[in-house]
This record gives C-alpha cells, sequence and structure tokens, in this order.
C-alpha cells in the first residue's frame, strides 16, 4: 500500500488521462492522496498587469487576484477529488493549493508532508529529455529525495486500447 501519494494537476486533460492510465495499472490501495495545485507566480504578475487600471492599490489587487484564483482553484479540485480517490482506490483524499514555482512548491509540499510517492504526468515528446518530460518534471526529479512515477500523458486512443486490454 502507498502511505501516502502526491498527485499535482494543473488541470489539464492530460493530468487527468494520467489518473485514468494509474487506474488502470494500479492494485495497491493508497492511504492518501494530497490533490496539488500550484498556482504559478508568472500567472499572478500577468494578471496584475491586465487589472492595474481597476485598482488604485496593488497589494488589494493582488489580494483580490490570489482570492479568485484560489476559489477557482478550490472548486477545481474538489470536482475532481471524489474521482481521484476511486482512482487511487485511497482511504482519504485533501486538496491543497499554493502560490509559487510549480516544481518549488511541489517539492516542498512533498517533504512537508513526507509521501511515500509522487505523481507527475508528462508531455510525451520524443525530443530533448526536458522536452519529453516537460521543465517542472525535470525540476522535480532533480530536487526532490521522495520517489517520483512519471506517467506519459496518452491520446484517447491509446487510453481506448488500455482500457480493452485490462482483464
Amino acid at each position: 500500500m502507498f502511505r501516502k501519494v502526491l498527485f499535482p494537476t494543473d488541470f489539464s486533460e492530460g493530468a487527468y488521462r494520467a489518473v485514468e492510465v494509474f487506474e488502470k495499472r494500479n492494485k495497491m490501495e493508497v492511504g492518501e492522496v494530497i490533490l496539488l495545485h500550484v498556482i504559478d507566480e508568472g500567472t499572478l504578475e500577468e494578471l496584475m498587469d491586465g487589472y492595474s487600471f481597476f485598482y488604485d492599490n496593488a497589494e488589494i489587487e493582488l489580494k483580490d487576484i490570489k482570492e479568485k484564483l484560489k476559489e477557482e482553484a478550490s472548486r477545481k479540485l474538489q470536482e475532481k477529488a471524489e474521482e481521484v480517490k476511486r482512482a487511487f482506490r485511497a482511504k482519504n483524499v485533501r486538496t491543497i493549493i499554493r502560490f509559487g514555482i510549480p516544481w518549488d512548491e511541489i517539492v516542498k509540499v512533498a517533504e512537508e508532508e513526507n509521501v511515500s510517492l509522487i505523481i507527475l504526468p508528462s508531455r510525451g515528446k520524443l525530443s530533448l529529455s526536458h522536452e519529453f518530460l516537460g521543465s517542472t518534471v525535470m525540476r522535480v526529479l532533480r530536487k526532490t529525495k521522495k520517489p517520483v512515477l512519471i506517467i506519459k500523458e496518452v491520446d484517447e486512443n491509446e487510453l481506448a486500447k488500455t482500457k480493452g486490454t485490462s482483464g
């Protein structure tokens, strides 16, 4: 049994297809899944630039934008929590939202929560290693001491083949 699994998500379809692949291939129970979403600092800066004419105070602007992003992320995480619980055969799913640099926050949460496994979807490109795995995946691999399972994002046709061959 996996005691505690960290599953960071950017809410992409590929991330949730990775959940489906894990569900088909994993036969072990998971004690707890931590569903993590990191709101990228770069996104915050872009949004602040776009909204600055609505606010007179940058602190209030930043606080308002962070609140709205956190509310939206929380809603999306809650929508997926039951699906992840079932797919991972987990006893519990907890959600965490962080602001920062995605790879850095993934590594921090993995350490803080003392996870037994980090599951990361990859982009599945066939060129240079950072393109094959993605820069976030590469940085997590370099910085964490925790085991990492990389699941290649698959297209719908590959997923259908996987579902059709389970026995």
